[in-house]
């Protein structure tokens, strides 16, 4: 029996009336030499030519696969049929207006291979069409500031690259993967998200090795009516919120250590903050929100979660929040979502006199809420007549309630939502 051909890797390319670019995108990945590949097109329902562009390249180079959605699905959507039909030994996506550096796959294959990576990330060329174009990217925006070309945990270089400050949620075009990884951690995107950045947070959590080279090999092309440069709907919030959720209950499924789960709230705050943004922009739009009725969650968060009052006034008792009324030093312990809302029942209660310490914040100086963060051992105060309200998740609870006793601070309040 022969045996199954397996190429080295997948190419899965999103097609939606780009006529004009898909030739280019195609023509740079049927020339790319070294490993053996596989070309998935997915057209998702183009009203252009872009379909008969694709049959014409179908006909000349039998690597080409041509897959047609019967009704516009997204790119979310097109891209999960994509990875269903793929069968390379590595998984890579291409936006179809644009296209690849000579000898990438190759550079990126070799480089996987030879360090038994599940995830390697790269850089980006931005390129504009017009000058009007500008406004929506710069070149070397998606250069990272710190170094990852040690082989990591994908949660540690997540961590890095929070601690760092550099972009976590670059697009996916900017990865390759390994199909057994992908497949064994069900890394499909979710489905109907639209127009929100990919998320490559599910994929950092699952993934145990994991290298970001600087080399810049895609070029991103900044053009009129792609879905980064178009006038922004309301269903980018939607699936915004969505998004984050998903990802929320993607971190619940782990058990990291503090200083880790501390780094991965930052990120949280940051795309709370983002959403935040977006929903002062749409609050008014009394368009319908599918996406929000669909998932039950997303709509509560939607009302609630982003508003300036607390979402639960009451994540301290009667009791606590008295005991903290009454303490000479308040002290706030995290810096991410949770303690975010927490901060909020503070001020709400007139408690607006309060340090904020996580348990090593490292060579930052970040902010919160205007006030410095402090790491908890660097706190100087006197402890018989402070408390400390812990704002985090509950799986950090051995180690912070051991923290806290070793510094021999004895009134400890942990904050729920």
């Amino acid at each position: 029996m022969e045996d199954k051909y397996i190429p080295d890797i997948s190419v899965i390319v999103i097609v939606y009336n780009i006529e004009k670019y898909i030739g280019e995108c195609l023509e740079c990945i049927l020339s790319q030499e070294g490993p053996s590949l596989e070309c998935i097109c997915i057209d998702d329902a183009s009203t252009d030519e872009s379909y008969l562009v694709l049959e014409k390249y179908a006909k000349k180079d039998k690597r080409i696969k041509i897959i047609r959605n019967e009704k516009n699905m997204g790119q979310s959507s097109s891209r999960n049929k994509g990875f269903r039909y793929a069968t390379g030994e590595y998984l890579y996506c291409i936006d179809g207006d644009d296209f690849l550096v000579s000898g990438t796959l190759k550079r990126l294959y070799s480089c996987a291979k030879e360090n038994h990576l599940d995830l390697l990330g790269f850089s980006a060329n931005s390129f504009f069409e017009d000058d009007d174009m500008r406004r929506f990217g710069e070149e070397g925006e998606y250069d990272r500031k710190g170094s990852y070309l040690d082989v990591k945990r994908g949660v540690e270089v997540f961590g890095d690259l929070i601690t760092n400050g550099d972009r976590v949620n670059a697009n996916i075009v900017l990865y390759f993967y390994r199909r057994d990884y992908f497949e064994a951690n069900n890394l499909y995107a979710v489905e109907e998200l639209r127009y929100a950045d990919d998320s490559m947070f599910a994929m950092y959590m699952a993934a145990k090795r994991v290298m970001c080279i600087p080399d810049r090999l895609y070029m991103r092309r900044y053009r009129q009516g792609s879905t980064c440069t178009s006038a922004m709907k309301k269903c980018y919030l939607e699936s915004l919120i969505v998004l984050f959720l998903h990802e929320l209950q993607v971190w619940d499924s782990y058990n990291f250590d503090t200083l880790l789960n501390e780094k991965i709230e930052r990120y949280f705050n940051n795309r709370l903050i983002e959403i935040k943004g977006f929903f002062k922009i749409f609050q008014n739009d009394s368009s319908d929100t599918p996406l929000l009725n669909k998932y039950k969650m997303a709509k509560y968060f939607y009302k609630y979660f982003i508003g300036d009052e607390p979402l639960c006034k009451k994540c301290l008792t009667k009791e606590e929040l008295q005991r903290v009324k009454e303490a000479d030093t308040v002290i706030l312990y995290g810096a991410g979502f949770i303690a975010g809302e927490v901060a909020k029942t503070l001020e709400y209660n007139g408690i607006e006199d309060y340090n904020v310490v996580v348990t090593d914040r490292g060579k930052e100086h970040a902010r919160f809420r205007g006030k410095e963060i402090f790491s908890i051992n660097e706190l100087e105060c006197q402890k018989e007549n402070s408390v400390v309200v812990v704002a985090m998740s509950q799986k950090n609870y051995n180690m912070i309630m051991e923290t806290l006793n070793m510094l021999e601070y004895r009134d400890i309040c942990w904050a729920s939502l």
